[in-house]
């Protein structure tokens, strides 16, 4: 490539015949996975510093934070923390606004090692991502130090984690991957609480309201079963938290014991049916096993086999059980499952379990009984996450407030959107908020606030006059070339 500075092309004491267009917009070229560190930096050697490079790197933040739940509320860090070291940024509080906001793009390496630091004073677990030298101190002061694929030597001893692969997005793959195994042992946890609750109370019922016990050999074999599909679970198609996840206890032992005890009180209602009534025999015309201990063992084994398995579509998806397609081995495991139980219930006549065949004709009542029990399975789920929520007792105090409280709570309402719009712009709470217009300093500091943002964006519009990609259009123009078609063969 010639060599043409900038400067010259500026000043119009070059000759436009001479600058070489099509090998500028070859050297602007990039992967759409964007520029390695080398490829970076030979850049930088070329052309210089291009504002272009870090609204591109700004987007990619914005894109990678989306895709990973965490909002992208960016900022430019020359912006927020300037070289003010006093902690205080035209009077707003610096702790406050690197808390507050998602990211930062275009910082120097003091800037990164400082926002780690007063991450971490405000008690914040941190991760931080590097492939410098200079990067090392941040890299070794974060709580979680992640190296890229062609980081240095020195990035590398001073991270926890190293990526074996280009670009930023595995840290995506990375975390959403965790976020899926974490969600099997989620779902694990609250199956087997289920289950426990679900085996000792059902059974509980049926010894101490009928005095009929059931055979521990047949327990036996519905567990052999039924850990035979767990296992498939570490294999299965889950869909992982929107968000950072925790291990909510309290959700995971409070949905365990409902989704328990309903399919205890179903297996109940089964055997009352079954045992008391004529309720099978007139709704699908099989015959009355009311006498029977033996062949009411059998239709208890299947119906306790069938229901107790198929809870595993209900615990693994966040909606509705039928809509999130699970793994192929979880459906073969469960059906393969579910058909030696049906064959058992069908056809086995064991005398020292007192268990005898109820024939497919029962085994079809069963069947449809449990399918009817099942769907209620997801409205009870829905029905925990949402009270665990705390959105069941907000919309009661809303609707209180909504009725009973002057022009139905309207200035509380004001003071509230006025505390979270200063909040969301790092500014320190007013000490009366009721009325917004009426606070003179609120209302002074949000109008500054709009004028700094104005001011940001203006310098922002003039600073992107002076970019490389300005002085190549302008070349372009004035030798009269097609600039639309031009653009088609590029990416920045």
């Amino acid at each position: 490539m010639a060599s043409i500075s900038l400067e010259d092309v500026r000043n119009e004491t070059v000759d436009l015949e001479t600058v070489p267009v099509q090998e500028v917009f070859q050297h602007l070229k990039c992967s759409k996975e964007g520029l390695s560190s080398a490829e970076g930096d030979n850049r930088l050697k070329i052309f210089g510093p291009n504002k272009l490079e870090e609204k591109s790197e700004s987007k990619l933040l914005k894109f990678t934070a989306r895709r990973l739940g965490m909002g992208s509320n960016m900022y430019p860090s020359t912006t927020l923390l300037g070289d003010n070291k006093t902690g205080e940024m035209g009077g707003l509080n610096i702790d406050e606004l690197i808390e507050k906001a998602d990211g930062f793009a275009g910082v120097f390496p003091e800037h990164k090692y400082e926002i780690v630091k007063r991450l971490q004073d405000r008690k914040h677990i941190c991760g931080m991502t590097g492939d410098g030298v200079n990067d090392a101190p941040a890299l070794k002061k974060a709580d979680i130090g992640i190296a890229v694929d062609d980081a240095t030597d020195a990035a590398r001893s001073a991270s926890d984690i190293v990526l074996t692969e280009p670009g930023l997005s595995v840290i995506v793959s990375a975390v959403l991957t965790s976020r899926a195994i974490f969600q099997r042992m989620k779902n694990y946890t609250i199956y087997a609480v289920s289950i426990t609750i679900r085996i000792v109370l059902g059974f509980l019922l049926v010894a101490l309201v009928w005095k009929f016990d059931f055979a521990p050999f047949m327990v036996l074999i519905i567990a052999i079963l039924n850990d035979g599909t767990i296992m498939t679970i570490s294999k299965d198609r889950v869909k992982p938290s929107p968000t950072p996840d925790s291990w909510k206890l309290k959700e995971i032992f409070a949905t365990g014991i409902v989704l328990g005890t309903y399919m205890a009180l179903a297996t109940a209602l089964f055997f009352y049916l079954a045992h008391d009534t004529d309720f099978f025999t007139n709704a699908f015309g099989v015959r009355s096993i009311k006498e029977n201990d033996k062949e009411l063992m059998a239709a208890l084994y299947l119906q306790v086999s069938i229901i107790s398995q198929a809870l595993i579509f209900v615990t693994r998806s966040r909606s509705w059980s039928f809509v999130e397609r699970p793994g192929a081995l979880l459906v073969i495991a469960f059906l393969a499952a579910q058909l030696v139980a049906t064959c058992i219930a069908v056809y086995a006549n064991w005398e020292f379990c007192k268990m005898q065949g109820i024939g497919w004709g029962w085994g079809g009542a069963i069947w449809a009984f449990s399918v009817v029990t099942y769907f209620p399975l997801d409205v009870l789920k829905f029905a925990i996450r949402y009270a665990l929520s705390g959105k069941a007792w907000n919309n009661i105090n809303n609707k209180t407030a909504f009725t009973n409280r002057t022009d139905y709570g309207k200035g509380e309402r004001e003071a509230q959107w006025a505390t979270a719009q200063r909040t969301l712009h790092g500014l320190n709470q007013a000490t009366a908020t009721s009325d917004l217009f009426g606070d003179n300093q609120g209302y002074r500091e949000l109008s500054e606030l709009a004028e700094q943002a104005a001011k940001r964006a203006e310098v922002a519009r003039l600073r992107e006059l002076h970019t490389l990609k300005g002085h190549v259009e302008s070349v372009v123009k004035l030798k009269g070339l097609d600039i639309d078609t031009i653009q088609q063969s590029y990416t920045v």
